[in-house]
């Protein structure tokens, strides 16, 4: 088994980094906003977008376990459910903070989590 790219392993490192912040970021969010909005909008991992996100991570999954063929189905859950989230937590924090965040963005961040997961042998 051929070890991974020193840099890879930052790039997924510096992804997981903000895909966490910005989990942790979209629940203090969501807590702190039930507490002082009246008409509040929780953050819900699985909600408008979900598809998109999820269906960019199986993209992003695929070409890379594909073209580093490190296919397994036992890792493909992890690397496009958690990557999938990640960006609806991501889309949350920022479109409480930016209003005229692009709706594909969570997308992109998705399929990039999951192609660097993808590409890395687990």
């Amino acid at each position: 088994m051929n070890s991974p790219s020193p840099l890879l392993i930052i790039l997924a490192l510096l992804w997981t980094v903000a895909a966490g912040t910005a989990l942790i970021a979209s629940i203090v969010l969501s807590v702190r906003g039930k507490r002082r909005e009246a008409e509040f909008v929780a953050w819900n991992p699985v909600g408008t977008g979900f598809l998109i996100a999820a269906t960019a991570a199986i993209a992003g999954y695929v070409v890379a376990a594909v073209a580093t063929n490190h296919f397994s189905p036992s890792s493909a859950a992890f690397s496009v459910l958690w990557p999938a989230m990640a960006a609806m937590a991501l889309s949350y924090v920022a479109a409480r903070r930016t209003p005229s965040w692009p709706w594909w963005a969570g997308a992109i961040f998705a399929a990039a989590g999951a192609a660097l997961y993808g590409s890395l042998p687990m």
